[in-house]
């Protein structure tokens, strides 16, 4: 056994089949003349930028995306070629060093834009980010189109793509997105007539997809479908048939407490809610990703297919209600995400605990635990 799950057993799990079956089945959707831009921000949210970059890489995904130049880097490392974009979130200066190990630059001010000529020794590959809404990173859609024909006389550069980004939750999020890449798709309209025929535009991301919102552009951006998450709420549209990549979070027993029934022991602790005279602890705590429950909700772990409520989280541990089961013993794994002997605690569910979203409840778990990954 990996020394590692001996000295701290606990681990997520992920099934990179799934990740291959929901790019496949983005792949069906648009058709083979909409190229597939992936997005792996925050180390493909959470769930490994390098095993992920593998599995698209080897299945023909067009690029890459991310905002880390770190996980940029360790993709190329692992001998993934496919063109990667680098999502805003650099200094002007970062251009030299995204030339230097060919990534493509995300230009979306003059700054960015002169670093980018002034570093390249060719006609340099760079895509224009445009705020047609969201009102975070881009050029401002009413500046957009003279600002890319500026940027499109520069000897150094080589305007390759166009996008912008209109996420939403919700159906109002969902008439602005609509209205938002309607007036994206009027700019590319302009610079084509103008004579200015930018090889990839995009604007369609999970969101859209799981609407049916498809438009004129000939690329998407997806993040959460391709890893089986959700991007709206459930009442707008539903996930499947994509399936979660992150298929569980587990540990394995370091200790079963058994207690005598003593009034003085109940009145603080964890023991104030305790049910039953055993309690079993694994080493997963707010170190690890795990948060404690909000809004009244408890939280639950799953052990032999049985709920077991959660009692306490500390920084290093998570200890929970045997409900007096005498055959739980040391060593035994512990579901705190994903399915046993028929029960589940999905991402969804989890999250609701914790009162939190999917990205954030993921993002409390990326880098602290070792990932056991399979298929793909």
């Amino acid at each position: 056994m990996d020394q590692d799950f001996v000295t701290h057993p606990a681990w997520m799990e992920f099934d990179l089949d799934a990740l291959a079956a929901n790019f496949k089945e983005l792949e069906r959707r648009v058709g083979p003349d909409v190229k597939i831009i992936a997005s792996l921000k925050a180390n493909a949210y959470g769930h490994g930028s390098v095993e992920t970059a593998k599995v698209l890489f080897k299945h023909g995904v067009f690029a890459l995306s991310t905002g880390s130049f770190r996980d940029a880097m360790a993709i190329r490392e692992a001998g993934v070629t496919t063109p990667i974009l680098m999502f805003g979130g650099n200094l002007p200066e970062a251009a030299a060093r995204y030339l230097e190990y060919d990534l493509i630059p995300t230009v979306y001010n003059m700054e960015t834009a002169r670093a980018v000529s002034e570093a390249a020794t060719a006609p340099a590959p760079v895509y224009i980010k445009v705020d047609a809404g969201m009102g975070r990173l881009g050029i401002e859609l009413g500046e957009a189109e003279k600002f890319i024909r500026e940027v499109s006389t520069f000897n150094n550069i080589k305007i390759e793509g166009v996008y912008t980004h209109l996420s939403f939750k919700d159906s109002k999020g969902q008439e602005w997105s609509k209205r938002g890449i309607e007036r994206f798709n009027r700019l590319n309209d302009r610079l084509r007539d103008g004579g200015l025929d930018i090889p990839v535009t995009q604007a369609v991301a999970s969101a859209n997809l799981m609407v049916g919102h498809m438009d004129g552009s000939n690329a998407i951006c997806p993040g959460a479908l391709l890893y089986g998450l959700s991007a709206v709420n459930p009442d707008l549209a539903s996930i499947e048939p994509f399936r979660p990549v992150l298929t569980a979070i587990k540990a394995r027993l370091i200790h079963v407490g058994a207690f005598p029934d003593d009034l003085a022991l109940k009145e603080g602790g964890y023991h104030t809610m305790r049910q039953s005279d055993r309690t079993g602890v694994v080493p997963l705590g707010l170190y690890d990703g795990y948060r404690k429950a909000q809004g009244g909700t408890p939280s639950v772990v799953l052990i032999n297919g049985k709920r077991r409520p959660v009692l306490g989280i500390s920084l290093e541990h998570l200890t929970f209600d045997l409900l007096g089961d005498e055959t739980v013993q040391v060593g035994d794994t512990v579901t705190v995400l994903g399915a046993d002997s028929g029960d589940e605690i999905t991402i969804a569910e989890m999250a609701s605990w914790q009162g939190t979203g999917l990205n954030d409840l993921l993002m409390n778990f990326d880098g602290r635990l070792p990932g056991r990954y399979r298929g793909g």
